[in-house]
C-alpha cells in the first residue's frame, strides 16, 4: 500500500518560529507571544502561551502501604482539591530535587527513593513548561510546614474510588497512576518493604 502523498506546499514549506517575546505578569507567570511560519504559509502567524516554571508531581508510597494525598484550596478554580504532593521547580534545581523538596514541605515525610515516571510538555498548545512525574517511597509522620496544605494517607481501594468519582482530578496525577502501574521497578520496591501489591493496583 502506497503512502499518502503530501500537497506540494506542505512538501516544500519550512515551518519555523521567527520571533518570540515575553511579558512578565507576575513572579510566576509570563505571557509569551510566538510568531511562526506555519506549514504551507508564507506570513507569520502569532500565537500566545503562558510561560512558567516546570511542574513536578510525586506519587508517594508510604512504608505503611498507603498513598499520600494533599488537600489544599486552589483560588483559580475556587475549590479544595485532592492532589499528589508537588510544585514548581525552583531555579536550576533538578526535577528530582524539586520532588524531594515539595514532599518534605507539604507532608514532612522523608523521601527514601524516587523513580522517574514522566518527562513531557505540560501543554503543547498553550504552555511552554514541562511536567515531571515521580514515584517515591517515603517514611515518617506528617508535620508539613506549608500553610493551608493538609496531608493524608489513602488506601488503594479509596484511591481508585477518588479517581473514578473525579475527586482526584488532576490529569498529571491520573497519568502517574497509569505509568506507575506499568513500571517494573515499583513492584520490586513494594516487595522489599513488605507491601504485597502496589496500592494503585488494588481494586
Amino acid at each position: 500500500m502506497k503512502g499518502l502523498a503530501l500537497p506540494n506546499d506542505h512538501a516544500t514549506s519550512k515551518p519555523r518560529t521567527v520571533e518570540r517575546s515575553r511579558t512578565p505578569i507576575s513572579p510566576w507567570v509570563n505571557l509569551e507571544a510566538v510568531s511562526a511560519i506555519m506549514p504551507g504559509g508564507t506570513e507569520p502567524v502569532t500565537y500566545h502561551a503562558i510561560g512558567q516554571a516546570d511542574y513536578v508531581q510525586v506519587l508517594c508510597l508510604h512504608e505503611n502501604g498507603s498513598v499520600v494525598l494533599v488537600r489544599q484550596y486552589r483560588p483559580i478554580v475556587d475549590c479544595w482539591t485532592l492532589e499528589f504532593p508537588g510544585g514548581l521547580r525552583d531555579g536550576d534545581e533538578s526535577a528530582s530535587e524539586t520532588a524531594r523538596r515539595e514532599v518534605e514541605e507539604e507532608t514532612g515525610l522523608t523521601v527514601l527513593h524516587t523513580v522517574s515516571l514522566l518527562d513531557c510538555f505540560a501543554d503543547v498548545g498553550r504552555m511552554t513548561n514541562r511536567v515531571y512525574g515521580f514515584a517515591a517511597l517515603v517514611r515518617g509522620d506528617f508535620h508539613q510546614t506549608e500553610p493551608g496544605v493538609e496531608a493524608m494517607f489513602v488506601a488503594g481501594p479509596e484511591l481508585r474510588r477518588l479517581a473514578n468519582e473525579g475527586q482526584l482530578a488532576i490529569p498529571g496525577n491520573l497519568g502517574l497512576l497509569y505509568l506507575a502501574a506499568g513500571n517494573p521497578e515499583l513492584p520490586i520496591i513494594c516487595e522489599q518493604h513488605g507491601i504485597s501489591e502496589p496500592p494503585w493496583m488494588m481494586i
